[in-house]
């Protein structure tokens, strides 16, 4: 009979997560990992839930951007592309009509195209109930720390 230790380590999937198969991790653990995976899950899609049935106004789009970065356009040149005046009160505007941070307001009517396109994937995913991503291997990975913590 050959010694466990005698054979080749290998990474095996389970499920959609990568545990060392030289580990033989007890069910319990796998099952924790699936819990705390599960937990995570349906946090994400309860907190994209909640943003969506906070939001006021309507949805903002790439349509909307382009609209109110023209609108703003003249007065961002005439303002030296400050946010004042003007510009503050068409970012007012956008804040009000599609719900928007300051912030993003602010970012839209000043182009800052890499902001811009965060917030159009983040109001795309609260319309359509998107969750974020959970990062189900960094779960693994802290269960699995836990484990062999208390292991010592």
């Amino acid at each position: 009979m050959e010694d466990m230790d005698d054979k080749p380590r290998v990474k095996t999937l389970i499920r959609s997560y990568v545990i060392d198969d030289g580990w033989h991790l007890p069910k319990e653990i796998i099952e924790t990992i699936d819990i705390r995976i599960a937990e995570a899950k349906s946090d994400a899609l309860r907190r994209v839930r909640a943003e969506h049935d906070r939001h006021k106004g309507k949805w903002l789009n790439a349509d909307v951007v382009r609209k109110y970065q023209a609108k703003s356009w003249i007065f961002r040149e005439y303002e030296g592309n400050q946010y004042c005046g003007m510009v503050r009160k068409i970012g007012e505007e956008l804040q009000e009509e599609y719900g928007v941070t300051e912030l993003e307001a602010f970012n839209i009517l000043l182009e800052n195209s890499s902001n811009v396109k965060d917030y159009l994937n983040k109001y795309y995913n609260i319309e359509h109930m998107i969750p974020m991503h959970v990062d189900e291997q960094w779960i693994c990975d802290r269960v699995l720390e836990d484990y062999l913590y208390e292991a010592m």
